[in-house]
């Protein structure tokens, strides 16, 4: 309002000089008058002027007071929270990396990270006496993962924890030695801790190791998790020759050219678990190396080779033994079972191929080997879209081979993945134990399943 009538005041006063300039006038009454009636008209513009702007230094001064005000409240809020660790907090979320808060120092750290897949299933089967390729085909949808992680450090970076949460709708491989102790409770799983242990980071590359550990064995086992599989699945291999997780120590190396691991614990496969002399090895070690040719450790993270990444080849080996006594769980691979296995990794760039090969000198408290075999690839069409394949041959409780095809569709990059792919046995039928495993690949169960094929399409998100 002010401001119209500083504006009003001046063009009226502009009107009346041009009048007085323009139009002599004779009468000097009148310009006496109109001399007096403009000074009054300029003296109260000057007095507006004067009053708008010590409006606007009052409302300057008021929002830098409020500023202020706001930066001593903010700073005395850190200060009221952060007064026991003596340092001021940081938090924030990074892509990839989840949900983070610690000191500005970087002594304390903890990071909250995740992933959940969620998929339909269609599987089409036939009826063992009938064989009628329609009278077995059912589908349904199923939060087929859901885990959770949190780490950071204590002390200074070299300290660091790591605990896990997971949940499914059926028993991933690492759980796989209780589904071979109770092939029935694949299809009913409970909430389990994963990862439970601390790291003190030596110096150099040297590491060690306490708690629930990953079982470097595998190829697979040198994922972080599932999330990070190419088919957002584990291979067939993985599911039946796991070592799961260990309780133990672990001691290892990570170097330019190699990563090494290995642990002494608890029985394989069945941690977490409290020792009990009737079912724990006397003696369970797992060990493996991974040898970098060419490339860097960053793509060896993800079974997928994404476009602009630089060529890399990767060598793997690992091997596990247990000395078992008479009283341990005979069926859990055996009495004194010994695991090898080897692979080989290529990634071009925008495409890839893993080749596989294990064996073990007892399957199930048998005295007879067991071995299998992995051929897997996969081609980026364009930047967001990726055709994989892979072709299983195991032999166990006779000599199954299974192939699968599919796509990825990254929408965001790795924080957003949909995966559709087709997964069916190419000969031998599925014993009991092996069976077992079927479901959570999206075939059908149960002793004598059958399978013909199954289609899966699966969601999968990150944080």
């Amino acid at each position: 309002m002010a401001n119209a009538l500083v504006l009003l005041l001046g063009s009226a006063l502009g009107i009346i000089d041009q009048s007085v300039n323009a139009t002599p006038i004779s009468v000097s009454s009148d310009v006496s008058t109109m001399d007096a009636e403009l000074a009054a008209m300029r003296a109260d513009l000057a007095a507006l002027r004067r009053e708008q702007g010590e409006a606007w230094l009052s409302t300057q001064r008021a929002s830098e007071i409020r500023a202020l005000v706001s930066d001593v409240l903010a700073d005395s809020s850190t200060r009221t929270q952060c007064a026991e660790s003596g340092s001021a907090l940081v938090s924030g979320y990074a892509t990839d990396r989840g949900f983070y808060l610690g000191t500005v120092d970087g002594e304390q750290t903890a990071r909250v990270f995740g992933f959940m897949q969620v998929r339909f299933v269609w599987n089409q089967g036939y009826d063992a006496a009938e064989r009628d390729p329609s009278s077995n085909s059912v589908w349904g949808a199923e939060v087929r993962r859901a885990q959770l992680f949190a780490t950071g450090n204590l002390a200074g970076p070299s300290l660091t924890w790591l605990i896990g949460l997971a949940f499914g709708a059926a028993q991933d491989p690492v759980d796989f030695q209780a589904v071979r102790l109770d092939p029935a409770s694949v299809e009913d799983p409970s909430p389990t801790i994963s990862y439970l242990n601390v790291t003190k980071h030596l110096g150099s590359g040297w590491y060690a190791q306490i708690g629930n550990i990953f079982t470097p064995y595998t190829y697979e086992s040198h994922l972080f998790c599932t999330a990070e599989t190419q088919m957002g699945e584990c291979s067939m291999l993985e599911w039946l020759f796991t070592a799961g997780f260990t309780t133990g120590v672990s001691l290892g190396y990570d170097g330019d050219a190699i990563r090494w691991q290995c642990c002494y614990g608890d029985q394989i496969g069945t941690a977490p678990s409290s020792w009990d002399s009737a079912s724990n090895q006397s003696l369970a070690f797992a060990s493996r190396v991974n040898w970098k040719l060419c490339g860097n450790w960053e793509q060896y993270a993800y079974e997928s080779s994404f476009r602009g990444q630089e060529f890399g080849t990767f060598l793997g080996a690992g091997v596990r033994w247990q000395n078992g006594r008479a009283q341990n769980p005979s069926a859990t691979d055996g009495t004194n079972p010994l695991g090898v296995t080897g692979d080989a990794t290529f990634m071009f760039g925008g495409a890839n191929i893993l080749v596989q090969g294990i064996w073990v000198d007892q399957w199930v408290s048998r005295d007879e080997a067991a071995w299998g075999g992995l051929l897997q690839g996969g081609f980026f069409l364009t930047d967001t879209h990726e055709a994989f394949g892979n072709w299983n041959i195991t032999s166990t409780e006779g000599t199954q081979q299974y192939a699968t095809v599919g796509m990825n569709w990254y929408v965001d990059h790795r924080a957003l993945k949909i995966t559709a792919l087709v997964i069916a046995p190419v000969d031998g039928g599925q014993p009991a134990l092996t069976s077992a495993v079927l479901p959570p690949q999206g075939l059908g169960g149960g002793s004598n399943p059958n399978n013909n094929m199954s289609f899966s399409l699966q969601i999968q998100a990150a944080f």
